[in-house]
């Protein structure tokens, strides 16, 4: 699954966000705290977690990655459409859902690791977006 998932991040993101994704995929991989049972699950969705937000990859490209079919699901909630609610709601929302979708939170929280470590690209306004965001999911 991990290798399939870092194929499709190879395939739809630019040079930019496929390193981003490389990296929390990194972060996600080192982090001991997350369950064995989850490990390839949290892997896979770290490479893949702004391939819906950032490209025009479908919904079949994903479900070929899980026969559980639960990286869809993990995908609908660890996509924050420009659209959809504001991101806080967004951040708790995979709050709620850390009892029944883990793997979305740990992969945030490495998501998150990774915005606020890039300090030529970390304004002021994300610092802040992001330590509040944190708040919310520990």
């Amino acid at each position: 699954m991990i290798e399939e998932a870092k194929k499709l991040a190879e395939k739809y993101l630019d040079e930019k966000t496929y390193q981003h994704s490389e990296r929390v995929a990194r972060y996600t991989e080192q982090n001991r705290m997350i369950p064995e049972h989850l490990r390839e699950r949290c892997i896979a969705l770290a490479w893949i977690h702004d391939v819906w937000e950032d490209s025009d990859c479908g919904t079949a490209e994903i479900l070929a990655l899980d026969a559980t079919r639960r990286m869809v699901k993990y995908m609908n909630y660890i996509t924050h459409g420009k659209n959809e609610e504001s991101y806080e709601d967004y951040i708790i929302s995979i709050k709620n859902a850390q009892t029944i979708y883990p793997e979305v939170w740990w992969v945030k929280l490495a998501d998150m690791k990774d915005h606020l470590s890039q300090r030529d690209t970390l304004t002021e306004r994300l610092k802040n977006k992001y330590s509040k965001a944190l708040a919310i999911l520990l």
